[in-house]
């Protein structure tokens, strides 16, 4: 579960990798909010005890043997006439039990305390409730309100078919409840050891507040296939919660569908020309008079994406610069760059494709602070803090990219080539990654470039940044 199932792709006869090498490669990484309510609930759970074990006997008895006499009761168990008064009044006194001409006889609630197929008695105790409890409203879910930070406020919603929140899905909450009535008893009842069950449940819920709860996930592709994006979502829930909830995977599934594009549109061929231009000694092998091979390039990417060293200072990126990896990869990139500068860089500088949904994480803030707080380790001063900058090619960028960068600058959408990313610290490192299909005229973006501490490449990929970031510094926003 946690992705859309479709049969594997096989490109006969000129794989983009050999069949042996097939496997899942990660892609992006999106946080998305998920629109849920408060609903105020009225319910009755019947509490389960278990009676002593002498009565327990006792009940089995007068079941098994309706009208026994008290003097036969107590030589089966052997009591003193004592004992077996203690015994009788505890079965008589809640009245379970009633004795009649000496013989003893199982009353209505005795007879009550078995459950169907069930020899052993028990004892319930029926309660009523009127609770709170949030449910998302696409699956009618149990969905626990958290607070949210201002970033994450800002993050995409996931649209829901109902709103308001109201009418259709109130309708629904009562039968969803009782499904998820174990999950929810065990939030409300935290600390109670007996076992619960729902007796019944108030068909008229009340609806409350609306909130909203991030929702992570990944995409991901098969090698041989990588513009056919797949979804993945075990980094929000576990396999079997993502089976309750249909109707979420299938948003999350049309959210990943709505960003499919065509590599003409991105100017694809322009974004890997710059990936030659600025590593030609790394991308030689993969070089052609038409340009890069990216089929070649990412054959091999996939294969031996590793880690940088000291005699290996431009790695391959597969996927996103924000997958828990790649973060992993930049910050390795990160330290080594920091080996060989001096000054405190002023600022970082990101320069965003043009495909929907760019960044939409808390992942994109997260690597922006992890960069700044490591260059204020290494390279402590007295200089302001870094700031980081974005280049954005759009009329007017989204809230959460807005809020996650310190700076926007707009700038006219010809700039750069509409499938480029960079990331760009001055002196120490840059990552740059093409966003556009591949393998295929339309599909997924699929992020594929490269991230260097060499100092030949930062500097070639700063004089292409500087070339195009001067005119606004000059001119201000672009016309």
């Amino acid at each position: 579960m946690g992705k859309l199932s479709r049969p594997l792709l096989r490109l006969k006869g000129h794989e983009l990798v050999p069949p042996e090498e097939d496997r899942r490669v990660d892609l992006d990484i999106f946080d998305v909010l998920l629109p849920c309510r408060i609903y105020e609930v009225s319910y009755k759970v019947a509490s389960l005890g278990q009676v002593s074990p002498t009565l327990e006997f006792l009940l089995r008895l007068a079941k098994a043997a309706p009208g026994i006499a008290d003097e036969e009761a107590a030589a089966f168990f052997g009591y003193s006439q004592t004992e077996m008064a203690y015994v009788l009044e505890e079965a008589i006194g809640p009245g379970y039990l009633e004795r009649r001409a000496g013989k003893l006889w199982l009353t209505i609630s005795g007879e009550g305390l078995f459950k169907a197929d069930d020899e052993q008695p028990s004892i319930y105790t029926v309660e009523a409730r009127r609770r709170s409890f949030g449910f998302d409203l696409m699956a009618i879910a149990p969905q626990v309100k958290r607070f949210l930070d201002e970033l994450e406020r800002l993050l995409p919603e996931l649209p829901s078919e109902d709103p308001a929140g109201t009418g259709r899905v109130a309708e629904r909450v009562p039968a969803r409840f009782k499904q998820f009535f174990r999950e929810l008893a065990d939030q409300a009842d935290r600390g109670k050891t007996e076992r619960r069950d729902i007796y019944s449940i108030d068909p008229v819920v009340t609806p409350g507040e609306r909130y909203q709860m991030p929702l992570r996930f990944v995409t991901f592709a098969q090698a041989s296939n990588p513009s056919a994006a797949e979804i993945d979502l075990s980094s929000w829930r576990m396999d079997h919660e993502v089976a309750d909830r249909p109707e979420i995977e299938r948003a999350v599934a049309l959210f990943v569908k709505d960003q499919q594009t065509s590599a003409a549109h991105l100017d694809a061929a322009s974004g890997y020309q710059t990936l030659i231009d600025m590593a030609p000694e790394f991308l030689k092998e993969f070089t052609t008079r038409n340009g890069l091979s990216e089929i070649r390039y990412w054959r091999e990417a996939v294969s031996r994406a590793g880690e940088p060293r000291t005699d290996r200072k431009t790695i391959p990126i597969v996927g996103s610069l924000l997958l828990p990896g790649n973060i992993e990869r930049v910050q390795a990139v990160l330290d080594y760059g920091l080996r060989n500068v001096t000054e405190v860089p002023v600022n970082i500088y990101a320069v965003a494709p043009q495909t929907r949904r760019w960044g939409a994480t808390t992942q994109q803030r997260d690597l922006l602070t992890l960069i700044q707080e490591k260059t204020a380790l290494i390279l402590p001063g007295d200089k302001p803090d870094m700031k980081s900058v974005c280049l954005y090619a759009w009329d007017k960028p989204a809230q959460y990219t807005a809020k996650t960068f310190d700076e926007i600058q707009v700038v006219r959408v010809g700039d750069f080539p509409k499938s480029l990313e960079l990331l760009l610290v001055p002196g120490v490192m840059v990552a740059a990654i093409v966003h556009a299909p591949l393998g295929a005229s339309t599909g997924n973006p699929v992020p594929l470039g490269l991230a260097s501490f060499d100092p030949l490449v930062i500097d070639r990929a700063y004089a292409y940044f500087l070339e195009r970031y001067q005119f606004y510094q000059s001119k201000g926003r672009p016309d």
